[in-house]
């Protein structure tokens, strides 16, 4: 038995080749350049998140926190100019600055003074003393000073019952802003640290003690 198969021309033909290739390009994946522009791109998120979309994630800086500044000191509190426990003052005569404890214990102020000598002058009574601390240079100039004596007080030592008189001179004082001349007890100090000691009728309605603080009057 013998097939036959209808002919078909070839006009018919390439119709159908051309309907094939239509198919074919309606079909094709789109090209990288396509899904780029294409918003709805699974590979990179919306464009109101983010512009781009890189390929190699940037490591965020960490977050930097400023350190705070240590507390400093107030210069002054209600007008009054704050002090430390240890404080260098000048002192005149000689005009020189000493190291001085602030003590609000202290009624007076005293000042370490050896070899004393009253004396009488013009018909008044004057002292002749000297100013030899271990903490101070007195090789090349020896602080040794006349005063007028301003008057005589008896003092009681805390660790001593006995009543120890001193002679009180007129001096000027001057702690960081302030400068005052007030009365000044002559006083033997070489066993003690500081040759000053500055009590209340120094500090009294000018300075205020803040005894964790140091050297910070100014």
């Amino acid at each position: 038995m013998k097939f036959s198969f209808p002919t078909l021309s070839v006009a018919r033909l390439s119709t159908l080749f051309f309907l094939t290739l239509l198919l074919a390009a309606c079909v094709t994946s789109p090209t990288d350049e396509e899904a780029k522009a294409s918003p709805n791109n699974d590979n990179c998120p919306s464009l109101s998140k983010r512009p781009d979309c890189p390929t190699i994630e940037q490591k965020a800086c960490p977050s930097i926190k400023p350190r705070p500044c240590p507390a400093s000191p107030a210069a002054k509190i209600a007008d009054k100019q704050v002090i430390g426990e240890t404080e260098n003052v000048k002192i005149e005569p000689p005009g020189r600055v000493f190291l001085a404890r602030i003590d609000t214990g202290a009624a007076g102020t005293s000042i370490h003074a050896s070899n004393i000598v009253a004396f009488e002058r013009d018909g008044r009574d004057w002292v002749r003393f000297q100013i030899d601390h271990p903490s101070i240079d007195t090789i090349e100039t020896p602080n040794v000073i006349e005063r007028p004596v301003a008057r005589t007080v008896l003092i009681k030592q805390a660790s001593s019952e006995t009543l120890e008189r001193r002679l009180v001179v007129k001096m000027t004082i001057t702690l960081g802003s302030m400068t005052e001349q007030i009365d000044v007890s002559l006083s033997e100090r070489t066993s003690m640290t500081h040759p000053v000691l500055i009590g209340r009728n120094f500090l009294r309605n000018l300075a205020i003690v803040d005894v964790s603080q140091r050297f910070i009057a100014e």
